[in-house]
């Protein structure tokens, strides 16, 4: 997975949840950076009436088919479970009480909990798409790291 953002976060610790082998690849030192920042530092980490009518897509029964599997109920349940408490802003926006950091602490500690493997800082070069394979090779840039087997990243 590219991208230790709040949805690399999220897909890379469901992947993993359901067995996957997840790598987890992020150039910026800091993960989760534009999920502290967001909803002034509270995070707007969902919308209780959010639906597949709340979505642009050539297939509209992908964001159907997708909301019905995971949708914003299933998020604030996660977010319960991990004690965070929130609330309610205007028309179903919710926010932690307290500090965005608790849902990047929740989203790593999700993909602690399904074995992912982090590198972070680490670039990735020349992405290209292999025939006959459905899977992404890349390069990564080796120069930004050495020799060794990464913990999670350093927490914010």
């Amino acid at each position: 997975m590219i991208g230790a953002g709040a949805a690399g976060m999220m897909c890379a610790a469901q992947a993993g949840q359901r067995g996957r082998r997840v790598v987890l690849i992020e150039h910026y030192p800091i993960v989760g950076e534009k999920i502290r920042i967001s909803g002034g530092g509270r995070c707007n980490f969902t919308n209780i009436h959010s639906d597949a009518t709340n979505f642009l897509s050539q297939n509209p029964d992908f964001c159907r088919s997708a909301l019905a599997r995971y949708g914003p109920r299933d998020f604030v349940a996660l977010v319960e479970r991990h004690g965070i408490a929130w609330h309610e802003k205007k028309l179903g926006q919710l926010f932690c009480d307290d500090s965005a950091r608790q849902i990047i602490a929740m989203l790593r500690a999700e993909c602690e909990r399904a074995a992912v493997e982090w590198r972070v800082p680490c670039s990735v070069a020349r992405p290209s798409s292999a025939s006959m394979t459905r899977f992404c090779r890349f390069d990564l840039a080796a120069a930004r790291f050495g020799p060794h087997r990464w913990s999670s990243p350093p927490a914010v």
